[in-house]
């Protein structure tokens, strides 16, 4: 029995920090043969990686809790915009941190409701669907901003501080605790999991997939809308003016989802989703520190997700193949102890 637990608290512990320590050491090496130091640990460095590591774990955070029940929705990147949007409208009139962050959450949950409820209606897939979603959310940008081109919180301390660590930590764990909460102590997250692996079955059983619907978008968009401050924060705002330009802000933090889900048969899949932005973020620092370009940048992050769809995809190929490996290895070398053994 102990042995058992021991070999399970320790799949856990590999999974958590295996991934991160991995790329952390390739990156240490490269660095070192470029010259550079590679150290994440130092004091401003651990806090930009940790303030990176956060929004891209909330959008991932938010797409995986989609992709969890089912579904995969294009418009999610829409909604962190036009939530940043309007809550720098909302910023440029007068309103302080704390009524815009609250304005940037309802504003995701109500944008979230519409996609969902354009969902229901049309009955058509939400692949699809959240496609014009997302183009229709897009459109709103310049009706927000209206004459003004760049509009953008001030970035002073009233503002930007929710952004920069510590503070940063709270949107973060808002997001982890309703991404937790819902999947594992409400009877609406364990009826998504019902319809999600079988939809006509849950059903007939009673479940008003409407209803549970309406209630996963809305925690999604809760998600989205903390997203959608920290991204008010970090960039500077302007109307999106090509169709499906936001899917760039989508698809550019999904590894750390496909990471968690992959991982929630070790460990919970947020915390999961949290070791992949985590990964990604020391990928990126050091592949900063060593000079690389904005376009081979994109080549190493598509890389790292060809690399691991594989082994995701081939992962318990794999780990019989390294199960017999050793049983040979065990074997081998086996019969030689057993000598040593008579032989002492």
């Amino acid at each position: 029995m102990k042995k058992q637990q021991a070999k399970k608290y320790a799949k856990k512990t590999a999974a958590v920090v295996v991934l991160p320590l991995l790329v952390y050491l390739v990156m240490l090496i490269i660095s070192g043969a470029n010259g550079k130091t590679f150290n994440i640990f130092s004091g401003d460095t651990l806090k930009s990686i940790i303030e990176n590591t956060s929004y891209m774990a909330l959008v991932a955070l938010g797409i995986g809790f989609q992709l969890k029940y089912g579904r995969f929705d294009f418009s999610g990147g829409a909604i962190i915009v036009v939530t940043a949007i309007i809550g720098a409208k909302f910023a440029s009139i007068g309103a302080n941190l704390f009524v815009t962050f609250i304005i940037c959450i309802v504003s995701g949950v109500l944008l979230s409701l519409i996609n969902s409820l354009i969902y229901v209606s049309f009955r058509v897939p939400i692949s699809v669907i959240s496609l014009a979603v997302a183009y229709l959310f897009e459109s709103l940008s310049g009706l927000i901003i209206g004459s003004d081109s760049v509009p953008q919180l001030a970035f002073d301390v009233n503002y930007n501080k929710i952004g920069m660590f510590p503070l940063i930590l709270i949107p973060l764990v808002l997001g982890i605790a309703a991404y937790v909460i819902y999947g594992h102590f409400t009877i609406a997250g364990k009826q998504s999991k019902l319809l999600r692996e079988n939809q006509k079955a849950a059903v007939n059983i009673g479940i008003n997939e409407k209803k549970n619907t309406f209630i996963a978008y809305a925690v999604s968009g809760f998600i989205f809308g903390l997203a959608g401050m920290l991204y008010a924060v970090q960039n500077t705002l302007a109307k999106v003016s090509t169709p499906l330009e936001t899917a760039g802000t989508l698809f550019s933090n999904i590894v750390p989802s496909l990471v968690g889900l992959f991982l929630a048969r070790y460990i919970d899949d947020s915390a999961g989703t949290f070791i992949g932005a985590l990964t990604i973020t020391i990928l990126y620092y050091g592949l900063e520190l060593i000079g690389v370009g904005s376009g081979m940048k994109t080549v190493w992050y598509a890389v790292f997700l060809a690399i691991f769809i594989f082994i995701s995809g081939f992962w318990t190929q794999i780990m019989l193949f390294f199960q017999r490996l050793f049983n040979r290895f065990k074997n081998k070398i086996k019969p030689n102890i057993n000598q040593q053994a008579k032989a002492s």
